[in-house]
């Protein structure tokens, strides 16, 4: 699809801001940073891992895994970024998607060159994503094509049709600049009509007032049609733009237990198991009295059920025939006051799993620790992105401050990336508690920051050959425990949290401590060495080889 000329400009202003914010190493990694913003908002910390593209990439520019206890879900992207708006006319063509399917082959026969051959990050998501297949996890794949460009060329499109026809596991959509420019919210929110097909007469209609609502059970091929994107492979994000909870791409966006009901012989107790979708509208209309009435809906939004919602894309992805009969239970509400339609998305998202950082929030031991840090000029986020307005490198993140709180003051660099969901769980009050002082949790956040520049700076150098950096290798993987190892040497030494002008040393040592440590272990992943409390105990040997001295100082702790 031809892009307008704003949307090309709106993109590369994006562009420009992450490639000067993140000293990127070019346009083209700047926008999948943007576009990787758009389908994860909550893995940044990971974006550099993520990230693959360079020198003997396969063909592949990021893979995103997501790892749940009995599958995986495994996004591959590819990116073209045209520089001027004239070079957008292009298409990805077929070469680009024979590369994509030549290392999807080339992965699951296991071959010994696809690794040996790839660069440093591209062979650790290689090698993690055969250990999934060794555990038994079922792995579905993604492929997502991003361009702001024409999309993909009409025998690209062939070629990967009749791939992905022999690999019902794999999939593949083209994310383009408009869907680009619709996520990132430019502009008015698009005013969406829809059609849904009422089943009999199941409806029941109510007015109060100033809002109207109607309760329906409906064709689920209705709903799939109205909320599916073009090309009928994934659907259209902007619909969920006011669902409080869910982002799409986020955990992979759908549910296996919904699909598996959705798609089984018992498919008719859907209506009974599933709560359902709940939309809000300007208006809706229908022909009252009449058997299988359509629903026509103006300006709408799906504002719960935005799991259900790709479950039932994805089902019928798959099987189209599997979904005959299934009845999908919808509520929809009209009204034009803004208070009742926050409200109503509030409430029916109340009765949706709430995470513990949601619930964890509003604790008065958070809200503390916000007063403190701004007094210090730092913003707290007890809550994802609460001070988006702010400066990048004066917001703190409330995950990422019980990252470095697990590294540093309890000891556990391990346990800071691979558990990190206990932060706002059962290790909650003994990570956050009155009892620390506030100018060393500064100075903490300070070095971490530091080390965080570092590693993206060391990213952007060296890009795909990793490897070439020397002992700044580790800090993809491992700065959380570079964090950790600079406890130690500050413990030895008895020595408190230097200032800031005086980090840099101290890093650089600590770098040098986990390199010696970690080369001892180069049969074993980068992603698999930094999950392990064994390169802990390691690390502990290179700083004294007296491994009871070091004991001393944690238990001290």
């Amino acid at each position: 699809m031809t892009i307008s000329r704003l949307e090309w400009d709106i993109v590369d202003s994006r562009v420009k801001a992450i490639e000067e914010r993140r000293s990127t190493p070019n346009k083209s990694w700047a926008f999948l940073w943007l576009i990787l913003d758009q389908f994860f908002p909550s893995s940044e910390e990971d974006r550099i891992e993520t990230i693959t593209d360079g020198k003997n990439d396969r063909g592949v520019d990021a893979i995103h895994i997501i790892e749940k206890e009995d599958s995986a879900e495994v996004y591959i992207f590819q990116a073209k970024y045209r520089d001027t708006h004239s070079s957008s006319k292009r298409t990805i063509n077929d070469n680009e998607a024979l590369k994509i399917c030549a290392f999807l082959n080339d992965l699951f026969d296991r071959s010994a060159d696809l690794a040996a051959g790839a660069n440093f990050l591209t062979s650790q998501k290689i090698r993690q994503i055969w250990s999934l297949h060794e555990k038994g996890l079922f792995c579905r794949y993604k492929i997502v094509f991003c361009s702001n460009d024409e999309g993909l060329s009409s025998s690209a499109t062939s070629i990967l049709d009749g791939y992905c026809d022999r690999h019902e596991q794999i999939s593949y959509i083209h994310y383009g600049a408009e869907q680009l420019v619709a996520d990132l919210g430019a502009g008015q929110k698009r005013s969406e009509k829809g059609q849904l097909q009422v089943l009999g007469k199941e409806l029941f209609e109510r007015t109060d007032g100033n809002v109207r609502g109607v309760i329906a059970s409906v064709d689920p091929y209705s709903f799939i049609e109205m909320i599916a994107s073009s090309d009928k492979k994934s659907v259209k994000r902007y619909l969920f733009d006011d669902n409080l909870r869910i982002f799409l791409g986020q955990s992979g966006g759908y549910n296996a237990d919904i699909i598996a009901t959705a798609t089984s012989s018992k498919s008719y107790l859907f209506w009974y198991l599933n709560n359902g979708i709940t939309i809000i509208c300007n208006s809706y209309t229908y022909n009252k009295g009449h058997a299988n009435p359509v629903i026509n809906l103006e300006d709408f939004q799906i504002v719960n059920g935005a799991q259900t919602s790709h479950s039932l894309m994805e089902a019928y992805r798959f099987d189209p025939e599997s979904l005959q009969n299934v009845v999908l239970l919808v509520r929809i509400y009209a009204t034009s006051e803004k208070d009742i339609v926050e409200s109503v998305a509030v409430a029916t998202n109340s009765q949706a799993k709430i995470q513990n950082r949601d619930l964890r929030s509003n604790t008065e031991v958070l809200k503390k620790l916000e007063l403190a840090l701004s007094d210090h000029g730092l913003f707290f986020e007890r809550k994802r992105n609460m001070h988006a307005d702010k400066a990048a490198d004066s917001r703190v993140d409330a995950l990422k401050l019980g990252q470095m709180i697990l590294s540093y003051y309890l000891n556990e660099p391990e346990r800071a990336r691979s558990e990190s969901d206990s932060i706002f769980g059962i290790r909650f009050n003994q990570i956050f508690h009155e009892s620390y002082d506030i100018s060393q949790l500064v100075r903490l956040i300070n070095l971490y920051q530091k080390i965080e520049e570092l590693r993206d700076r060391y990213s952007a150098d060296f890009s795909g050959h990793i490897e070439s950096g020397g002992s700044y290798q580790y800090l993809i993987y491992g700065h959380w425990f570079v964090l950790f190892t600079i406890k130690m040497l500050l413990a030895k030494r008895g020595l408190p949290i230097p200032d800031r002008d005086a980090m840099q040393p101290l890093i650089d040592e600590a770098v040098e401590v986990v390199s010696k440590a970690c080369s001892q272990q180069k049969s074993v992943a980068h992603y698999q060495m930094f999950r392990s409390p064994k390169t802990k105990h390691k690390i502990l040997d290179e700083l004294s080889g007296k491994q009871m001295e070091l004991f001393t100082i944690l238990a001290a702790d």
